[in-house]
């Protein structure tokens, strides 16, 4: 029996919310709690993120902090025209997702829900 063997699956939760998380200058890494990389826990039970438009190459990795060869590619939201592609997660806090871009200012928008 698994964890969300008793959640519901036709209705929005009622508890959840957005996050913005902008990946600051060298090394580019920041942790998914705040949009400032802090060590705040957000509770959840599961989330999607998409790379904003320009914010290439950002990578995602569960309690240990990535690398440019670690980590799971994030899909970046391209053209208004296009079907737009995310990551499905589920986890327990936003806080343990670790982040690294290329680029400062790289930035990954987090939805999520409990």
């Amino acid at each position: 029996m698994g964890i969300y063997s008793l959640t519901e699956t036709n209705r929005v939760p009622n508890h959840g919310g957005s996050n913005r998380v902008t990946i600051p200058a060298t090394p580019f890494q920041i942790r998914g709690g705040t949009g400032t990389g802090g060590a705040t826990s957000v509770p959840c039970k599961e989330c999607i993120m998409i790379a904003a438009n320009g914010s290439s190459n950002v990578r995602v990795r569960i309690d240990t902090a990535c690398t440019a060869t670690t980590g799971v590619p994030v899909p970046e939201h391209k053209l208004a025209n296009e079907a737009a592609m995310y990551l499905r997660l589920p986890i327990d806090d936003l806080n343990r997702l670790y982040f690294i871009g290329e680029a400062e200012n790289d930035v990954v928008d987090i939805l999520y829900w409990a």
